[in-house]
């Protein structure tokens, strides 16, 4: 069975997704073409909303939107890896060949 959208609850993480951004309600009405008017309404779950754009503004997905059911975003191996020092990667290296034995 499909979920039901609460389209009050959608505009309410909209803002709150764009509070969190420090997005201006006229830059993200602006941003998705839509007037500050229509934005409001949307926020406020009195009006339909254009999600593909919203998803790349704020980087999530559209369950998080939808559903607030945040997932977890997009990482190349690159930039997983960066945070590591070579030393941390080594012993990663190792304790895999401990356990695969």
């Amino acid at each position: 069975m499909a979920k039901q959208v609460d389209y009050k609850a959608v505009g309410l993480r909209i803002k709150t997704l764009r509070l969190k951004n420090n997005i201006y309600q006229t830059e993200l009405a602006k941003s998705i073409g839509v007037s500050q008017t229509h934005m409001s309404n949307i926020e406020s779950g009195r009006a339909g909303l254009t999600l593909e754009k919203m998803t790349n503004i704020f980087n999530c997905g559209i369950d998080e939107i939808v559903f607030g059911e945040e997932k977890a975003k997009k990482e190349t191996a690159a930039t997983s890896l960066e945070n590591f020092t070579m030393q941390d990667i080594v012993q990663a290296l190792q304790m895999l060949k401990t356990i695969k034995g």
